[in-house]
């Protein structure tokens, strides 16, 4: 029950807070927890809304001077712990109601699994191989069961944000004072960012602030016996047919009808065809207007034919004009990640073949105001945290047309 509790805290509903109060791994009194349900509702939009915590109207000065004044009230030895535990509730609902709120494009493209180890194990199985003619009087043939296993190891992400407590008791604007706003997005950012280059397979070390390791997949031997080592392979189902063209190309409409044809041939290292039907297109915001107008032009945004780019050099009887239907037209969801290289671009199944992996779920813990740095040097100190790791399971569902390296057109 109690880790129950634990878990309901951590999703920023003040009423799960009283529900809370009796589990000893909180640590916070059921005093405490009253004011913050009573401070929540005060500045609730709308009755019932659960978004107090949220508004800008919130004195977070005035917080703390009223529970310095009524700290006995709140069943506290002293001040600063009573605002201590307020702030700190305070703080994890803002960040996680923040951190839900900012648009990830990750979990439209990987499957969030949730994990209870250190690392988990992932046994994809290859598909049951072609039934045979058995002439009677035959014994049945028996087929191969064959799958891959795949290590993901989850990893720690987290930083620590501080800043002097003249700042907080002196901020007119609140910004100091709705910090905790942004570190639940930051959290959010930073996974966005880490799958924008794990998506491609390579190591990067210098797009960002951490680097990112190169895709752990561990690769397979194809049905010709050619061995795959990373996610996107011309090799991938056979020899010379992959899940990415010989040399990437800028986006187009004949590019993406190239990536929908290799996907339709996609087998698994048994030869056994893979049902992969796209329908998800994952650009960069270099291309989100040409992809939009692609996606959703209702007659043809590109002439189909050999070397045709007008109407007047279309070839005869090619299928294809400008006043066609666009066949493309409702068929892909576009996904744009605002990290990805620019001109790279994807497409495939959603939340098929990548995995992202949750350990421990998004906290921001403020540090006890009268204990270690923060009692040392007077500031306030945030800290963020995540466990979790995303990588490749199967990418035989998706085809990578860019991964960067083409500039493209827009």
């Amino acid at each position: 029950m109690a880790l129950r509790n634990i878990s309901k805290l951590m999703e920023a509903d003040p009423k799960y807070l009283l529900e809370a109060t009796h589990a000893p791994e909180i640590m916070i009194s059921p005093e405490i927890a009253s004011a913050s349900q009573e401070i929540a509702t005060m500045y609730e939009s709308e009755k019932g809304a659960g978004d107090g915590w949220l508004s800008g109207a919130i004195s977070w000065k005035n917080l703390r001077e009223s529970a310095a004044r009524n700290f006995r009230s709140l069943k506290e030895a002293n001040p600063s712990s009573a605002f201590g535990q307020l702030f700190r509730v305070g703080t994890q609902m803002v960040a996680n109601a923040w951190a839900k709120r900012y648009p990830v494009t990750y979990t439209e493209i990987a499957e969030t699994v949730q994990s209870t180890n250190r690392q988990e194990f992932h046994n994809p199985l290859w598909g049951s191989e072609f039934a045979d003619v058995v002439a009677e009087g035959k014994p049945f043939r028996e087929g191969k069961v064959i799958g891959q296993d795949v290590e993901i190891i989850n990893v720690k992400w987290g930083k620590i944000e501080a800043f002097n407590r003249e700042l907080f008791d002196d901020d007119q604007s609140r910004q100091i004072g709705q910090r905790q706003r942004h570190l639940g997005e930051s959290i959010k950012a930073t996974m966005d960012a880490y799958f924008s280059r794990k998506f491609f397979g390579a190591a990067d070390a210098t797009s960002f602030p951490f680097a990112v390791p190169a895709s752990k997949w561990p690769g397979i031997v194809n049905k010709d016996g050619t061995s795959v080592t990373t996610p996107f392979s011309v090799n991938m189902y056979a020899n010379n047919v992959g899940n990415r063209p010989a040399t990437y190309t800028d986006l187009t409409g004949p590019a993406i009808l190239t990536g929908l044809n290799a996907l339709r041939q996609a087998k698994d290292p048994l030869g056994i065809p893979i049902v992969a039907i796209a329908d998800t297109l994952l650009v960069s915001t270099f291309h989100e207007e040409k992809a939009k107008a692609l996606l959703s032009s209702d007659y043809n945004p590109f002439v189909q034919g050999t070397g045709a780019t007008t109407a007047s050099s279309a070839v005869t009887g090619v299928v294809g004009g400008i006043l066609m239907n666009n066949t493309l037209k409702g068929r892909l969801k576009l996904v744009c990640n605002i990290f990805l290289k620019q001109g790279a671009w994807a497409l495939g199944v959603s939340q098929q073949g990548m995995i992202d992996q949750v350990r421990d779920a998004m906290e921001i813990v403020q540090e006890v105001p009268n204990s270690g740095d923060s009692f040392n040097y007077d500031t306030i100190r945030f800290r963020s945290r995540i466990r979790e790791e995303m990588d490749w399971v199967t990418p035989h569902y998706w085809y990578a047309g860019n991964d960067g390296s083409i500039a493209g057109t827009q």
